[in-house]
């Protein structure tokens, strides 16, 4: 308990704001082929396509409001993005094809303007307690998936045993519960606002031009982020073809009940959350004696992590015979893939968040928040691309071992690039 005392109040409010959030935007998310494929009897093909769209413009659009941000502020678009974003609920959950795109358009520009001003706000408020920075971006990180995991849940128990309308609606509701700690964080925190807005007028008024070690850090953000890219292209799997593989080849029954597949896309979430504590106390004590991994090797370590993770959907896929359109393999392989799924997002992530906000110019903070979610918008976007050709290898096998070669091959380049990344980051 001293560990978390040390961190700001600051992080658990946001956190409990982020969880709302992304339950939200993540629950309709991450069941949207799900739906599109129960509700709306859309082709496999077609749907993944679709949940590669939407993810990938959510995630480039915090490139927008990171933009919006810098030159306004960073407290107005955390309440009218999730303001938004519940309305873009509310519209899905009225069950009306017209409104199908429209809705998930809005809630994508909710999420887009929400997400880049507070990390912002997460990053600022750890001036004071730098060390603190890699681990309490885990802990935060926590609060997404905590959020993630409940919305795949209920929501998915609600869209099984009552309707997919009702799933949204709720979705809709935990939104407009968000909006009290924004609320309460926005009138009990205006001291913390008020110094940052001081800081970033000046900052856009002195339009001090880039330092060399500014462009340097610009650099390594940008290599992060394209090693980043790789990453989510194939973690977009879990909820595109890997939801599909756990719906349909997947054994589900407990007990003579079949448990919905969303349940088994949630172990991610699950995972994540027991593991951001761990690794945040780890991070900590590893700060504390001088060892603490670079945020460059924790990357190759989560690339090495998820080509883990489809080498075991390999083993799993070896199991389902050729041209089967059903099979009944054991549901521990798609929950350990997502284990070392998780693993790797938790080493990727968080550790990319704080050291895309520590090593952004002042005045570009957001925006650059909002390019590392450009990249995860690149990503998710091809990664739906390549979930619809699930169907057109001759073997699942072939499909799955694609990302293990996009991932692990990368993960051995980056090691050789670590000490590189480290001059070019001009940190002490």
């Amino acid at each position: 308990m001293r560990f978390y005392k040390k961190h700001p109040k600051e992080l658990y409010i946001l956190a409990l704001s982020e969880l709302c959030e992304r339950f939200a935007f993540w629950g309709i998310g991450f069941l949207l082929v799900l739906y599109l494929v129960g509700y709306y009897q859309v082709e496999d093909a077609k749907a993944t396509m679709i949940y590669g769209v939407f993810s990938g413009c959510a995630t480039f659009l915090p490139l927008v409001g990171g933009y919006i941000a810098d030159r306004w502020n960073y407290q107005a678009p955390l309440f009218i993005g999730a303001l938004i974003n519940a309305i873009g609920c509310f519209l899905l959950s009225l069950g009306m094809p017209f409104l199908l795109y429209p809705a998930l358009a809005i809630i994508a520009c909710g999420y887009g303007l929400f997400t880049p001003s507070i990390l912002t706000v997460l990053g600022y408020s750890y001036r004071k307690e730098p060390t603190l920075r890699e681990a309490g971006f885990s802990i935060y990180y926590a609060s997404i998936n905590i959020g993630v995991f409940l919305a795949l849940i209920i929501l998915g128990y609600i869209s099984q045993e009552v309707s997919w309308n009702a799933a949204f609606l709720a979705a809709g509701i935990v939104q407009m519960i968000g909006l009290i700690p924004i609320i309460w964080f926005l009138t009990k925190h205006k001291e913390m606002h008020q110094e940052l807005h001081r800081l970033q007028k000046q900052s856009l008024r002195e339009k001090k031009p880039l330092t060399k070690a500014d462009r340097d850090r610009i650099k390594v953000i940008i290599a992060i982020s394209f090693f980043s890219i790789l990453f989510w292209i194939a973690f977009n799997q879990g909820y595109s073809s890997m939801s599909l593989f756990a719906k349909n080849y997947t054994d589900r029954s407990l007990f003579g009940w079949e448990i919905p597949p969303s349940w088994i896309l949630s172990s991610e979430s699950f995972f994540l959350i027991v593991l951001a504590p761990i690794l945040a106390a780890l991070y900590a004590r590893l700060q504390k004696h001088k060892i603490d991994p670079t945020p460059f090797t924790k990357t190759a370590l989560s690339l090495f992590s998820i080509a883990g993770c489809f080498l075991l959907m390999m083993l799993a896929a070896a199991k389902v015979p050729l041209d089967a359109r059903s099979a009944s393999v054991p549901a521990y392989y798609p929950i350990c893939a997502f284990f070392l799924m998780a693993l790797g997002e938790m080493l990727l992530a968080p550790i990319g968040l704080s050291l895309v906000s520590k090593l952004s110019p002042p005045r570009l903070t957001a925006f650059f928040i909002g390019f590392w979610y450009l990249c995860v918008g690149l990503a998710f976007y091809l990664g739906g691309l390549l979930a619809g050709l699930m169907d057109k290898f001759e073997e699942l096998y072939d499909f799955f071992g694609l990302f293990v070669i996009l991932t692990f091959i990368p993960a051995f380049i980056l090691l050789f690039l670590i000490q590189k990344l480290i001059k070019l980051s001009h940190q002490k």
